[in-house]
């Protein structure tokens, strides 16, 4: 326990984002299991109950790797339309439906819809590593979501653990901040 707080201490103060990648994904991947349970479940009632959720009918959900924040509950949600991330070239990327049948692995290990026919969301559930009270946020590093919701004018949120919370990070101009944070 002693080494997670020393951690997540120094994550809460670096502002370099390659630098909070690298620890942040290690903090992901070490994160206690049951404290990890206890959170999502915490976060996902506070989405559910929301009113950004409620009022949506089309909704973003990334397909999440296995020490990400858990939202496979969302992926069976019937009441809404659910669309995932398509990446194309040029660092650009599209949303299309989900259909767990035709997803295959890219070569980034993420799942994809094999689907080409884009689908525009009314809320976008936004990935990322660390993030700040405000908003901003510290991704893969590769720009789609930031191209993307770049004229986006729907709604945008993220599920962040209690440690993703950061006091400050490097911005650049193309950095969009997400609107709604959800957290313990």
């Amino acid at each position: 326990i002693v080494y997670k707080l020393l951690l997540y201490g120094i994550i809460k103060d670096m502002k370099k984002k390659a630098e909070i990648r690298k620890k942040m994904k290690l903090a992901l991947k070490t994160f206690d299991s049951s404290d990890k349970t206890q959170q999502t479940q915490a976060i996902m009632a506070q989405f559910l109950a929301s009113d950004i959720y409620q009022e949506a009918t089309i909704i973003a959900l990334f397909m999440p790797m296995p020490f990400e924040f858990d939202m496979t509950r969302l992926l069976s949600d019937t009441s809404k339309r659910i669309v995932i991330p398509k990446t194309l070239p040029q660092s650009k990327m599209i949303f299309t439906d989900y259909d767990k049948d035709t997803l295959f692995l890219t070569p980034f290990g993420v799942r994809e819809s094999k689907s080409d026919i884009p689908v525009i969301p009314d809320l976008i559930i936004v990935p990322g590593l660390a993030w700040t009270e405000d908003g901003y946020r510290v991704g893969y590093g590769g720009g789609y979501y930031d191209r993307y919701l770049a004229d986006f004018t729907g709604e945008t949120a993220s599920f962040v653990y209690d440690f993703q919370i950061i006091s400050t990070i490097e911005r650049n101009k193309f950095d969009i901040p997400v609107r709604h944070i959800f957290k313990v």
